[in-house]
This record gives C-alpha cells, structure tokens and sequence, in this order.
C-alpha cells in the first residue's frame, strides 16, 4: 500500500490518484536459496514477476521521474528540461512560428 512520495526528502502522505504521478513497476522475483528452480510445468517456467507501485506528489513529479535501475532498484531521477531560448518557452515559441 502506498502512504508517502517516493522522494525521501518528501514527507507528502498519498490520499488520491488525482494528486501526484503514479508509476507500476514490473521486475523479476528472484529466487531464494532453497526455492524451486524449476517448475514442473513448462508454463510455469517463465521468470515470475511483481508489480510494485510508488507515487510521486505533484511538486516532486515537476522536477523528478523514477527509474528502476536492476542493481540499485527503484532510483530518483531529475527529470531533464527542454531547452528554452532566453526565456521563451516552447509553448509561446509554436504561437509566435503559427
């Protein structure tokens, strides 16, 4: 269940979906010392998996984006800018070129 921005900096309780940026992240399960290797049936032999969820707040997903990274895990990433032209933003850039 999730209850706080996945920011550590960030004390955010979550309360909505509307709030925020939700991210589902699927990884591989990884086997344990003593589990089963291989499954009797061939179906079953694909690599399990989970989904796990974090949640951004709105002020924390303006300037960050998660990224899972495999030997670190769940990792906190600025979120790169499009670059602007002294201070014109694209927005009023595509106004001014139509």
């Amino acid at each position: 269940m999730l209850s706080r921005c996945a920011n550590p900096q960030c004390s955010r309780p979550f309360l909505r979906l509307r709030q925020g940026k939700l991210f589902l992240v699927e990884t591989e399960c990884v086997a344990k010392p003593g589990d089963l290797t291989a499954p009797a049936s061939p179906s079953l032999r694909l690599q399990p998996r989970r989904v796990e969820r974090y949640w951004l707040c709105d002020q924390c997903a303006e300037v960050w984006t998660l990224v899972h990274e495999r030997k670190q895990g769940i990792v906190l990433v600025p979120l790169r800018r499009a670059p602007t032209r002294a201070g014109v933003t694209m927005a009023e850039e595509y106004r001014e070129s139509a």
